[in-house]
């Protein structure tokens, strides 16, 4: 069909290789590989992509293998991508949160600050054994943000609550769209609210949702409303382990002033002040986290809607500060801010009540996040094996925001 041919520039194109490699690359075999009838690849065997398999070239790729396999075997073979994972200088992952250690220049010109946070790309096509490309939030010249540094250039951002990227976790309660018991994988930390860590949720199959299609999700949640299933470090065969109703089973949680429970929707009885100056208005909701670090006893924190300072939302509060509030019920009539259908919340549909009071349908709440996380990936499209090592979304930067108010969702 000559209406799907377009003349290109050679830079508009480039090859297509399974999971998101470039020639050149380097890897690594996750597992014995062989398609050839050859003795295997070995676990551990290091080589360099040399471009797509002839075979199956969507997904298989081509690689030379530094050292030959047993038996002659020829130095090039075919490998899936899930059987192989990328080699990044300096032992960093895809899509892990690092930092600017120093100031970075290009050519005596200081381009990205010292602190300023970005997310591991993959290899350097010019250095791939020597230089990481990051994605760095901000650049000073106003460029792509993207830029190649040396491992030495870059630090690793810890996650707050000991958890480490890469480490499983399940819900503790339901968070927004992810019912409660959704497993879910550590990203990084958040890099807006310092309290909290980005979670990429796994879909649950038989959450009877069917509209969200098996989407991931990433929130920026507590570190306490999360279990921790396996660290990173921890080799765990999930076919083992295939009962895991006890991972959130309900423990006493701390004591919480005035009765409160972690999770208790709340509202302020009245403006709340924080050296003589508003921070959070009467009527506004929130959310209890739990005791106040400071005066476990007597205060709670809650984290609100909003905060007139703009700082994190989290607040210490006395208990004659708020008063516990009943979910909204949707009313007739009441539109969805993202399909702009009708919310009908007794016919069925799943109701998803934003922190900041706003009310849209589930399925529709988890297409957004997709959309403002990049986190389009769906069940069967990525290999489970390969999406931490190739062709795995990146963890955003900031929480997504609700589309009617633009602030960020935080479970």
């Amino acid at each position: 069909d000559l209406r799907n041919r377009l003349n290109c520039v050679i830079n508009e194109i480039r090859l297509y290789l399974a999971g998101g490699l470039e020639v050149g690359a380097r890897v690594q075999a996750v597992r014995p590989v062989s398609y050839d009838g050859w003795s295997p690849v070995l676990t551990g065997s290091i080589g360099t992509v040399v471009g797509p398999a002839s075979e199956e070239p969507l997904a298989r790729l081509l690689v030379r293998w530094d050292s030959a396999s047993p038996g002659d075997a020829p130095l090039e073979r075919e490998v899936r991508a899930d059987d192989v994972s990328l080699i990044i200088a300096g032992g960093f992952r895809r899509g892990e949160s690092v930092a600017a250690a120093k100031d970075l220049r290009v050519k005596g010109v200081v381009v990205v600050k010292q602190g300023v946070i970005g997310t591991v790309v993959g290899q350097s096509a010019t250095d791939p054994g020597g230089r990481v490309t990051v994605a760095f939030a901000r650049r000073e010249d106003g460029r792509c943000n993207n830029l190649n540094v040396v491992p030495a250039e870059i630090q690793r951002m810890p996650c707050t609550g000991g958890l480490v990227p890469g480490d499983r976790v399940a819900a503790l309660r339901q968070l927004l769209v992810v019912p409660k018991g959704t497993q879910g994988t550590v990203v990084g930390p958040s890099c807006s609210q310092s309290a909290r860590v980005a979670v990429r949720f796994t879909p649950v199959e038989n959450s009877g949702d069917k509209e969200s299609g098996g989407e991931e999700v990433v929130l920026h949640v507590e570190p306490e409303d999360l279990k921790v299933l396996n660290a990173v470090a921890e080799d765990v065969d999930d076919a083992l382990q295939p009962d895991r109703e006890d991972d959130t089973e309900d423990v006493p949680g701390p004591f919480v002033a005035g009765g409160y429970n972690r999770g208790d929707a709340v509202a302020a009885t009245r403006d709340l002040c924080v050296g003589g100056n508003v921070v959070v208005r009467a009527n506004v909701l929130g959310t209890v986290i739990g005791p106040s670090g400071q005066d476990p006893t007597g205060r709670i924190t809650v984290a609100f809607a909003w905060r007139e300072d703009g700082k994190t939302n989290n607040l210490n509060v006395i208990t004659s500060e708020i008063r516990r509030v009943e979910p909204r019920s949707v009313a007739r009539g009441e539109l969805c801010a993202i399909c702009l259908a009708e919310l009908v919340s007794d016919g069925g549909e799943d109701i998803c009540r934003m922190p900041c009071g706003h009310m849209l349908h589930n399925a529709c709440v988890t297409a957004y996040l997709n959309h403002q996380t990049g986190s389009s990936c769906k069940a069967g499209v990525v290999p489970a094996a390969s999406s931490h090592a190739t062709g795995a979304p990146l963890a955003p930067l900031k929480p997504a925001q609700c589309p009617v108010c633009r602030r960020e969702m935080l479970p």
